[in-house]
């Protein structure tokens, strides 16, 4: 379709008595998006503004198209794992008044066009002017096919990042440093080095030292077997011999009282916490937590989740109110494994929305599976519901959407 519009403005250039390079014909075809009308009209208004003489770097500045050239140079950059370059070409482009985004998507332009450039079978798919069909096939020659496709897949990544990226222009640089570390793992004659030794250090010399007397051995002491918290180490029974034993299988339908006494320690142990570890490193905090403030930035964070459409970690967090444990700690119950899977997940998120709320760097959650307590049966609809409510949050959102009355 490009180049049949070229080909269509060629002919109405040659009529009007016009000069103009094939190249520039094909900017304002790809400009055009692959409507003839638009690309009449562009080609009309570059006519009116250049005269007789359409040139393609007249066409590049007026349409604020960024030249190949840039991205052939950057791509030769990023096969030979040039990073300073790289960055200096990208910052050449930004000093132009080019936008970063409009790079990383011409760049995934480039690469594709690289890409079904190395087949014949291919080529047809090359939507470029016939001047710069040679280039990308020579490009193409030197450039690994697995560069071109994991480089595509990262392009898309921060293609689809960029909006929303508070620093654009280190997403932008992330990505071609990524690139350039691409075609450098992949290198087979690379020879790896470690990051922090540059030179190697001299061997020391030898030291001979005089042999010392052996110390008599002590003889090892007899090892005590321990016994081990579940049924399956309590069915196992130990010949008494010093050989090595052989585990007896314990025939179907017998009960091991050792290893019942042994669950029912595992379900009568407290509730375990869940990891809370931070990854930061820092020391704990001092701080005491003020429980209105965090009980209102507690269902802040649980209404953006409801408007973002997570009904039901909304629902595990509305359930229950959190509670200040201490300086700087906060605990939070749970009931079920469901909630639990709901808020490992959550966590690191959360963890850090309430320290930044709360103001405290330090501050520290964490989260309880509480035991299963023994009470009496609910009676009423609204009993048993909340009872399932709690192990299933999702109830709540099917409530208000049906609109149920449990009275």
């Amino acid at each position: 379709m490009i180049s049949d519009i070229s080909k269509h403005l060629a002919g109405i250039a040659q009529k009007e008595g016009i000069e103009a390079d094939a190249q520039a014909l094909h900017v304002i075809a790809q400009k055009a998006d692959g409507g003839l009308r638009d690309a009449l009209s562009i080609f009309d208004q570059l006519v009116s503004f250049s005269g007789n003489r359409l040139t393609y770097q007249d066409v590049v500045k007026n349409l604020n198209v960024l030249d190949h050239e840039h991205y052939f140079r950057i791509t030769d950059s990023i096969i030979r794992g040039d990073i300073p370059a790289v960055l200096v070409e990208y910052n050449t482009i930004l000093q132009q008044g080019f936008d970063g985004h409009l790079f990383v998507a011409g760049l995934g332009r480039h690469f594709r066009d690289l890409l079904v450039s190395q087949d014949p079978r291919t080529l047809p798919l090359l939507e470029v002017g016939e001047d710069l069909t040679a280039r990308y096939g020579d490009q193409a020659q030197h450039v690994d096919r697995e560069l071109l496709v994991r480089g595509l897949d990262r392009l898309a990544q921060c293609d689809s990042q960029y909006k929303s990226s508070k620093e654009p222009r280190l997403l932008v640089e992330l990505a071609l440093v990524q690139l350039c570390r691409i075609n450098a793992t992949e290198d087979p004659s690379a020879q790896k080095k470690s990051p922090d030794v540059s030179v190697a250090a001299p061997a020391a010399p030898k030291v001979t030292v005089p042999a010392q007397p052996k110390a008599p051995v002590p003889a090892p002491a007899p090892s005590i077997p321990v016994a081990q918290p579940n049924a399956v180490a309590a069915a196992v029974v130990r010949e008494p011999s010093n050989t090595e034993y052989t585990p007896k299988r314990r025939l179907a339908g017998q009960v091991s009282i050792k290893g019942t006494v042994a669950e029912a320690a595992v379900e009568a142990a407290p509730a375990a916490p869940l990891e809370t570890d931070s990854g930061t490193g820092m020391p704990a905090s001092s701080k005491e937590v003020n429980p209105a403030l965090l009980l209102k930035v507690w269902r802040d964070y649980a209404l953006k989740l409801k408007q973002s459409g997570r009904d039901s970690l909304h629902a595990t967090l509305s359930a229950r109110e959190p509670r200040p444990d201490g300086p700087g700690r906060v605990v939070f119950n749970i009931v079920n494994a469901v909630q639990e899977n709901y808020m490992r997940a959550e966590k690191p998120e959360l963890l850090g929305y309430l320290r930044r709320q709360l103001g405290d760097p330090a501050i520290d959650l964490q989260i309880l599976v509480e035991a299963p307590s023994e009470t009496s049966r609910p009676v009423t609809p609204l009993a048993k519901f909340k009872v399932l409510a709690e192990k299933n949050p999702a109830l709540l959102k099917l409530r208000e959407e049906l609109d149920l009355d449990l009275g």
